[in-house]
């Protein structure tokens, strides 16, 4: 029985420190879309999905592991007659934890981040089995650092994940070293991104005035202002079919407001937030502008790193 418990704590223990390692390599962004089309991916993101609570589990479950098999190996060798068993234990599992536990799975893993899917299920079920150990100690340390521990390590996943793939082929890796750009744009703010090309449009314009002024813009887009907050965005193909006299209040699509002082990666999670991708920005000591994140995205990619 203590060699079956052995071997089950040696193989927990190689599970917990290769999913360490798988975490921080895997693509979460490919794996949250796979999640619609995947149950085994779909568990797997939800199991990841707190950090903080996630890691928790990891290392909590992999000190259990660890203890289990030094008291496996000192039962092992209390029952074969031999003296000094903890010292025996400590000197015989210390290379076989290195190797087995540790070296081999964070390896084996490294190699293939996406090995974790084939471990979503054990990984869940510690989850729900260590909830009420690691519970206390997500909340305690969202307390300490509100919820900015998750971020980051969110963040420096994606950076390190980032620079890994433009190993790939040169047009990805153009689209990777703009998202790079856009992660580690904090601080920043958005005033490099914003554009101020966009014609203004009276709510009482003809639709073919309308559609005369847009042209002038290149993507043929017109902002309509109110007396009060931001403006509204007004795309020239929503007016194809509208009759001449009609009026454009009704196929402009009200913006957000945005600080100029937040970071992009901020401002695209509030436009995925509303489902649009523009937002308004102003800001007294400066000239207003919009943030088009088509926009912003295609001026990334036409600048070097």
């Amino acid at each position: 029985m203590w060699w079956l418990i052995l071997i089950i704590a040696l193989l927990a223990s190689a599970l917990f420190a290769g999913s360490e390692t798988g975490y921080y390599g895997i693509n979460a962004l490919r794996l949250k879309h796979q999640a619609k089309e995947s149950r085994n991916s779909a568990l797997l993101e939800k199991t990841i999905r707190q950090p903080s609570a996630f890691l928790a589990t990891l290392l909590i479950g992999n000190n259990i592991a660890n203890d289990l098999a030094v008291h496996a190996a000192v039962m092992l060798f209390a029952a074969s007659g031999f003296a000094n068993n903890e010292l025996l234990a400590t000197l015989a599992l210390v290379p076989l934890v290195f190797l087995i536990g540790e070296m081999w799975p964070k390896q084996y893993m490294l190699a293939n981040p996406n090995r974790l899917l084939w471990f979503s299920v054990p990984l869940a079920l510690c989850r729900v089995l260590l909830w009420p150990i690691t519970q206390p100690i997500t909340l305690l340390v969202s307390k300490l650092d509100s919820g900015a521990g998750d971020l980051i390590m969110r963040r420096n996943q994606f950076v390190s994940l980032l620079h890994d793939s433009q190993q790939q082929a040169a047009g990805e890796a153009q689209v990777m070293s703009a998202a790079i750009r856009v992660i580690e744009s904090k601080g920043q703010g958005l005033r490099q991104y914003l554009r101020y090309d966009v014609p203004s449009l009276e709510q009482d314009t003809s639709v073919a005035e309308a559609c005369k002024q847009m042209s002038s813009c290149i993507d043929a887009k017109g902002l309509m202002f109110q007396k009060h907050g931001p403006p509204s965005i007004l795309f020239a193909s929503s007016l194809v079919d509208a009759h001449p006299d009609s009026s454009l209040l009704p196929s402009a699509v009200p913006l957000i407001s945005l600080s100029p002082s937040i970071d992009l990666v901020d401002a695209v999670r509030h436009l995925q937030i509303y489902g649009i991708s523009h937002a308004w920005v102003e800001e007294k000591e400066h000239s207003a502008g919009l943030l088009d994140l088509e926009y912003a995205l295609a001026s990334l990619l036409s600048s070097h790193p």
